[in-house]
């Protein structure tokens, strides 16, 4: 399942850090899958999203007050929860004065972090806000997903197989591209090795290694495979029957 974050700032440089903090959570937490799905200063997008998106898993960082909107924070973390009662709300805020207004109207926010902490002090209390949204939302089934592990330097990464569309070799050889749903990642490997590793992918090309999986539609004219995201890549033409028997076993 996909943790869907959403985040509503109205001060463009505050909002800026608050996406690099959540992308780096993001970037340590590769068996989990989680995106920003929406970052935006005006609070009508959130209303907007909710109405088309109403059974997302969602993690909501909102600012309460909106100068340059008629709608104010309290009242958009009001609709939310109307809406949502299990979405996980975090304000960001230096209005502490409205914290009695936000348990009047029983909101229930996760936290409630304050500006004057410091961008460090804010990064601490946010991802702690992430590791229990997660705890709480994300079935610990889709926390043990079956990963794919790699090193960049010294640093060991595990990344859950289920995320990745396909592997690139890179023009030198001695690196390679994971493609995934979310980010593309470039690390020392090569795609001999990684199909020894996962024998349920598939060589689409020489320099292509595949996930059968996550492949919604191929198509035979352009020589294209087409992902469950949207995303597409070559296969090469003498591959395309072998692959469209992989995928209708």
């Amino acid at each position: 399942m996909l943790l869907n974050i959403i985040i509503c700032e109205d001060n463009e440089e505050l909002r800026m850090y608050y996406q690099l903090m959540i992308k780096d959570y993001i970037k340590k937490h590769p068996n989990i899958s989680m995106k920003i799905i929406l970052s935006t200063g005006n609070p009508n997008d959130v209303s907007i999203y909710m109405e088309s998106h109403p059974n997302d898993i969602k993690f909501f960082l909102l600012d309460i007050e909106f100068p340059d909107s008629k709608i104010k924070g309290i009242d958009l973390a009001t609709k939310i929860r109307q809406q949502d009662l299990n979405s996980k709300i975090v304000f960001i805020t230096t209005h502490e004065e409205l914290t009695t207004l936000i348990f009047d109207r029983k909101v229930e926010p996760l936290d409630y972090i304050a500006k004057e902490i410091g961008l460090d002090g804010i990064k601490k209390k946010l991802y702690q806000d992430l590791d229990i949204t997660i705890e709480r939302l994300i079935p610990s089934s889709d926390q043990n997903v079956e990963k794919f592990n790699f090193k960049i330097g010294s640093k060991k990464y595990a990344f859950d197989i289920n995320q990745i569309n396909y592997f690139e070799s890179s023009e030198n050889n001695h690196n390679v591209f994971l493609h995934s749903t979310n980010e593309l990642i470039e690390f020392p490997d090569t795609l001999k090795s990684i199909e020894d590793r996962l024998p349920n992918f598939y060589r689409a090309h020489k320099s292509l290694l595949v996930n059968p999986n996550n492949i919604k539609s191929v198509d035979s004219k352009e020589h294209k495979l087409v992902f469950k995201d949207g995303t597409t890549c070559d296969v090469a033409r003498r591959k395309l029957a072998a692959l469209k028997k992989c995928l209708n076993k």
